[in-house]
């Protein structure tokens, strides 16, 4: 599915040992990268180092040049524009209504349910103090504390920009019970989003995001309607197991032995 000259330098935060990537995008990335079969390998860096002082970025090794690519959508572009790597919703043969539609739902994920899980991890104060211990576990304690908080205001001034932290915490959630129907709609019918036979883009996409939503541990509301999910859970399940068979508390989450 792959160009075998081809190598990918994933620059992103430090991911816990055989389990999805703190960051949901980072995550979603690592996602398209494995289903593609394209070489990839992991560096750790720092948001700040990256070209939009953001991650993911990465490193594009092809045809004897090195390109750097920021951001997940564009890194993504980049592959499949340079023919690097196989389009899935050409694999997936989708109509042009279902690409529109694979669209839709991919910036109704990434924009709306995610941001509103962030608000979930980071904004509601019993959860922040789970994911600061988690996201700075390779920090001192003394250093988590100071990181914890700088990183809490820039979230909290981010999410204000954005419009989602200006919303109460019941108001996020019937947000988060919102896109949670209309995950359960499209994946009751069929094993992926348009079919039984591949998944396309968009699947990858919305795997990406919930493998992360369940690893972390301060986002507990989200985490119980997927786990309480007969569909969202199977589809999970199926997804981890063909990719990443190597997430084994993700699979165990999933089956309620966590």
């Amino acid at each position: 599915m792959a160009n075998p000259t081809t190598h990918v330098v994933l620059c992103a935060p430090p991911k816990p040992k055989d389990a999805p990537s703190f960051s949901g995008f980072c995550e979603k990335l690592e996602v398209f990268l494995r289903y593609s079969g394209v070489s990839y390998e992991h560096r750790e860096v720092y948001p700040f180092q990256g070209p939009k002082k953001k991650v993911p970025f990465a490193e594009i090794r092809h045809d004897e040049k090195t390109v750097t690519v920021p951001d997940s959508h564009f890194i993504i572009r980049y592959l499949l524009e340079n023919k690097l790597i196989k389009d899935p919703d050409d694999l997936a043969e989708l109509t042009p209504e279902q690409r529109a539609e694979s669209r839709a739902f991919q910036a109704y994920v990434e924009e709306t349910l995610y941001s509103a899980v962030i608000y979930e991890r980071w904004l509601i104060p019993e959860n922040f103090e789970v994911g600061k211990r988690e996201t700075f576990a390779n920090l001192p304690w003394f250093l988590q504390y100071f990181v914890g908080w700088y990183f809490l205001s820039r979230v909290r001034s981010a999410m204000w920009a954005a419009g989602m932290g200006r919303h109460s915490w019941e108001e996020v959630q019937t947000l988060q019970r919102e896109v949670f129907d209309a995950l359960e709609v499209k994946l009751r019918k069929h094993k992926y989003f348009h079919g039984d036979e591949r998944p396309s883009r968009i699947d990858l996409t919305v795997y990406g995001f919930l493998a992360n939503i369940l690893t972390c541990k301060g986002n507990p509301y989200f985490t119980d309607m997927i786990l309480k999910s007969t569909v969202l859970s199977s589809f999970v399940k199926e997804m981890t197991t063909t990719l990443f068979p190597e997430y084994k508390d993700l699979l165990k989450t999933i089956e309620g032995d966590a």
